[in-house]
């Protein structure tokens, strides 16, 4: 019996975030999950770094310490955590501050990210980043941490280990998070579908709406989505990370 399969388009979706940022887990886990349940698309995520806290120290900072500073006192820091904590369980996700001890630096990870890149589909390791800092606390400023992690997502440990002890994709890394601040992005999470472009944490219906117009404005045929960086300053708005 012959059977006619819809046609799948296919699209490149940017998402320039950080990992010590929770706006970006909650905004990120939900469009993963919005994208892969459309039966008319397949979505290919390209993952953009976007360092917030270029300064931290190699062991990072005290996250009690460094939300202070950042916040003026505890008091509203605490306030801060509470309402993040209630947008996540409105989306349906639980972040876990309590579990956190540390603020630490997150280039190795987006130099680990850079490098999974280079072999495959590697979303699953990006969420597997969050889930090990926000849900477990995890130090994933440490490259036998990120590893690790990247074992249990289906990469060579001791390889990632071996790239982590170098300094390759630093390059990489900075050039990215430099060609995001030129294309005015100023805010995670970011996410870029052919040149439209939606800052902060949204709903799948929302999400889906984006992806719908992108659609259908689509690039010609022969472009590459993944590799528009276009977008106009007011298509972005500011989204404040922790």
């Amino acid at each position: 019996m012959n059977m006619l399969v819809p046609v799948r388009i296919r699209i490149g979706v940017e998402v320039v975030f950080d990992f010590v940022c929770p706006w970006c887990c909650l905004g990120i886990e939900t469009a993963v999950s919005a994208f892969r349940g459309r039966t008319d698309v397949d979505v290919t995520f390209r993952w953009r770094p976007f360092i917030l806290n270029p300064g931290l120290p190699p062991g990072g900072a005290d996250l009690t310490t460094w939300l202070r500073g950042r916040h003026g006192s505890d008091d509203r820091a605490q306030r801060l955590m509470h309402l993040i904590e209630i947008q996540g369980r409105s989306l349906g996700r639980s972040l876990h501050f309590d579990r956190i001890a540390r603020v630490p630096p997150t280039m190795d990870a987006h130099r680990l990210i850079a490098w999974a890149s280079s072999r495959g589909d590697c979303t699953s390791l990006v969420l597997g980043i969050f889930d090990a800092y926000f849900r477990n606390g995890a130090d994933i400023g440490n490259p036998v941490t990120l590893a690790y992690i990247a074992e249990q997502h289906g990469f060579d440990p001791d390889l990632a280990l071996d790239f982590l002890a170098g300094k390759t994709m630093i390059g990489t890394v900075t050039s990215d998070q430099l060609s995001a601040q030129k294309a005015g992005i100023n805010g995670v999470p970011s996410l870029i579908i052919d040149g439209l472009a939606m800052t902060g944490v949204h709903d799948a219906r929302v999400l889906n709406r984006l992806l719908d117009t992108a659609l259908t404005a689509a690039l010609p045929a022969g472009t590459d989505p993944g590799e528009t960086w276009s977008v106009s300053p007011d298509q972005v708005s500011s989204c404040q990370a922790v």
